[in-house]
């Protein structure tokens, strides 16, 4: 128990945390499930599960615990923390209508890659991701600044999920450099197999990276010439019209993260 000298991290959030990703991964887990998965005592599992559910974060169901709806309330928090987010959700949704491409705005948030908004055409419930595999994370590395590269794959690695999977660092670089002059990321089957995309950063009103969109889906259906013909026109027109909505909203955006200071 107590303070981490490594980063200051708590560890008896920690072990609290990844139990409650546990109950996510497996949709609901048993005592036995998180027995065998975490070196714990029974009384300081059935504590952090007792606490959790004091607390609305975990519920238990018909002998297995499983993650409470009060989730939602931090995820409708995350969502709308920023004024610029909900302009994106409308545009991906004009996007999804018009090109049938499944369509996801990320961000990145302590060296991963989050689906914040993605269209209804989308069957998965990944919500978090490596960058180096994914378009959007390709895309956003190589707006970010070398050191914050190296930071983020120091602390992240390049884990390989599918043959196509780039886990060179320098061949990574090399790849961020070709996104720089081409202005959009591909997504080889490099995440899952027999799925790609495209991505683009959204700058913010400040300039900095507000995030990226991605548009893509299974080989079988969106073919790689469309591809990367008619779709990166259709993803770089919907940054131009996301990133002129923003600065027509410049007032309403200002003043609302200035309200936050």
């Amino acid at each position: 128990m107590g303070i981490d000298d490594k980063g200051n991290v708590h560890r008896t959030t920690e072990q609290a945390i990844r139990i409650l990703d546990a109950i996510r991964r497996g949709n609901g887990a048993t005592i036995s499930d998180l027995l065998s998965e975490f070196d714990i005592s029974r009384s300081t599992l059935y504590t952090h599960l007792n606490t959790l559910a004091d607390s609305g974060l975990v519920i238990r169901e018909n002998g297995r615990y499983w993650v409470g709806i009060r989730f939602k309330e931090f995820s409708v928090a995350a969502e709308t923390r920023k004024p610029s987010y909900q302009i994106l959700k409308s545009e991906i949704k004009n996007l999804e209508d018009e090109f049938e491409a499944e369509t996801e705005f990320l961000v990145e948030e302590t060296g991963r890659i989050n689906v914040l908004y993605h269209s209804e055409n989308i069957n998965h419930n990944r919500v978090r991701l490596h960058a180096h595999n994914t378009a959007a994370g390709k895309a956003i590395l190589a707006d970010l600044p070398d050191e914050r590269v190296h930071e983020i794959l120091d602390e992240h690695g390049l884990p390989q999920q599918t043959e196509n999977t780039i886990t060179d660092r320098d061949e990574l670089f090399e790849e961020l450099e070709n996104i720089s002059k081409r202005g959009y990321a591909y997504n080889n089957n490099e995440c899952f197999d027999g799925y790609h995309g495209i991505g683009a950063t959204v700058d913010g009103i400040d300039g900095s990276i507000l995030g990226a969109v991605t548009l893509g889906g299974p080989i079988y259906r969106i073919p790689e010439n469309r591809l990367k013909n008619e779709l990166v026109d259709a993803l770089q027109d919907m940054i131009d019209e996301i990133e002129r909505s923003i600065e027509a909203n410049r007032s309403n955006i200002t003043s609302e993260l200035a309200s936050e200071d």
